[in-house]
């Protein structure tokens, strides 16, 4: 894993074949800031999951977190595919995370792609992952009050991803690419 900052976002190389360059860094981040809010948190539909975990489950068993609507979406699409033209993606999650919130590790086998995490977070929170169950979990922390990139591979076999998000304090957004890269990396 390749961990950079300093170039006003974070981002963390997970699959160790680069992160895709974000561009129009401050439109961005004023987007998902406006998204991380108790008010938008309480307003929104609310997601609670619970079960037996299963960390080989291509959803997480166990999850409780918001959904950002598609209205919200569907605003945020263009300034998206402005700061990243380099790539062909599409959304496959759009998330805020409030205190306590979190979801349980999975594997997502089942859309196997190169996939950007993007992150917006008021406090503390983190993601997690590692490639086998034999393994202790690495932790990538959100900054606080800022973006983070993650770019990682889904396989639709072993070795897998394994990760899960955990949002202690403050609010997390957190918009999920499956990509395709057209452009240079950092």
């Amino acid at each position: 894993m390749t961990y950079t900052t300093g170039i006003k976002y974070t981002a963390y190389d997970i699959h160790g074949r680069g992160v895709p360059e974000l561009y129009h860094v401050d439109e961005l981040e004023a987007i998902l800031k406006r998204l991380s809010t108790k008010e938008l948190y309480d307003g929104f539909e609310k997601t609670t999951r619970e079960g037996k975990p299963d960390s080989y489950a291509p959803h997480a068993i166990n999850a409780s977190l918001a959904k950002i609507p598609d209205s919200e979406i569907i605003d945020l699409l263009p300034v998206l595919k402005k700061c990243f033209p380099g790539l062909m993606f599409r959304i496959s999650g759009n998330f805020i995370y409030g205190p306590g919130d979190s979801i349980d590790e999975h594997t997502n086998s089942n859309d196997p792609s190169d996939v950007l995490y993007i992150t917006y977070a008021t406090g503390k929170s983190k993601f997690s992952y590692r490639f086998s169950l034999e393994d202790n979990f690495t932790d990538t922390k959100d900054v606080v009050n800022g973006i983070t990139l993650r770019a990682f591979e889904l396989t639709s076999r072993e070795p897998y991803t394994f990760h899960k998000v955990e949002c202690e304090s403050g609010y997390r957004v957190s918009i999920g690419l499956r990509y395709v890269n057209t452009s240079p990396t950092i």
